[in-house]
């Protein structure tokens, strides 16, 4: 006699086995590919004479 439930016995695991590869090609086509929000972080500093922006932190003492 066979179960009710047991050609779905196996599902759970299966839609497991699915969310994992699709996570892991996720992540491997993100490394592949890049981050470019990553990217910008790890951008070197620029090198050379910079524009002024802001205001200075301190006054001068009169």
């Amino acid at each position: 006699m066979v179960h009710p439930d047991a050609s779905t016995a196996g599902q759970p695991r299966f839609a497991s086995l699915l969310q994992r590869l699709s996570h892991w090609l996720a992540e491997t086509i993100n490394h592949a590919w890049g981050n470019p929000g990553e990217e910008a972080q790890h951008r070197p500093p620029a090198i050379g004479v910079q524009p002024f922006s802001g205001e200075p932190s301190r006054h001068r003492r009169r």
